[in-house]
């Protein structure tokens, strides 16, 4: 696994979890509000972490943390996640993948081992304008696939958005929303500006919390388990 770092304890990544969030290096999509630009495409500055290295704080924190939360970049890219995964698993953590649903044949594989305990899906936008919001021509037909297979899954499992005025309104917004299951578990994410892969969205501004409850208002009608968060891109 092409790692780059870890938040030693996070209690927002992991629902219900005392969490480390581990992140990979690596994506194949290109999100202009993306907040970790430097694991889309590594570079010679883009921070290293060896297995080993995490390993050892893992084994460490035994019986201190009970959950691993697996996020970059795009975990999924990498072919040896499910051996990282099981090795986890084997200190006895719990594992949350988060991941942009590109490689519905690795996430399934997951699935069907029952590898994971959560996993949060990000949908980034509506079915006519995901190539353009991913830079990737195959990014939908590969999200839907993953969609589908969560929605068939036992996994506890969420799909998430994060939305900002600039690139997105309120059509947009039901038109994401429309590809998902109803009942689903929902998670709409604030934009808040931090570091932008595209650089020309570091002064942009997520929705006014009138506009943001408006938006909440009208999705709960087909997601009841809809939650509004506070977060930068991703």
């Amino acid at each position: 696994m092409r790692l780059a770092h870890y938040e030693p304890l996070s209690l927002s990544d992991f629902p219900g979890r005392l969490a480390t969030t581990v992140f990979t290096v690596g994506c194949n999509f290109a999100c202009p509000y993306c907040h970790n630009p430097e694991l889309v495409t590594p570079t010679e500055d883009t921070p290293r972490l060896t297995e080993e290295a995490f390993f050892s704080f893992l084994e460490r924190r035994r019986g201190r943390l009970n959950g691993v939360c697996i996020t970059g970049g795009e975990p999924t890219l990498h072919p040896d996640l499910v051996g990282f995964v099981d090795r986890i698993r084997a200190l006895g953590y719990a594992v949350k993948l988060d991941t942009n649903g590109s490689e519905p044949e690795m996430l399934g594989n997951l699935l069907e081992r029952s590898s994971l305990d959560y996993v949060a899906m990000d949908v980034k936008a509506p079915a006519s304008r995901y190539s353009d919001v991913t830079g990737n021509p195959h990014a939908l037909a590969l999200a839907e696939i993953s969609i589908q297979l969560l929605a068939g899954s036992d996994t506890v499992h969420e799909y998430r958005t994060t939305i900002l005025p600039l690139l997105f309104d309120e059509v947009d917004i039901d038109g994401i929303a429309g590809m998902l299951p109803p009942g689903s578990r929902y998670v709409i994410q604030n934009f808040v500006p931090t570091k932008t892969l595209d650089p020309n969205l570091v002064r942009a501004r997520g929705f006014e919390s009138g506009d943001l409850e408006t938006i909440a208002d009208r999705t709960r009608l087909h997601y009841p388990l809809l939650c509004i968060t506070t977060r930068g891109g991703v």
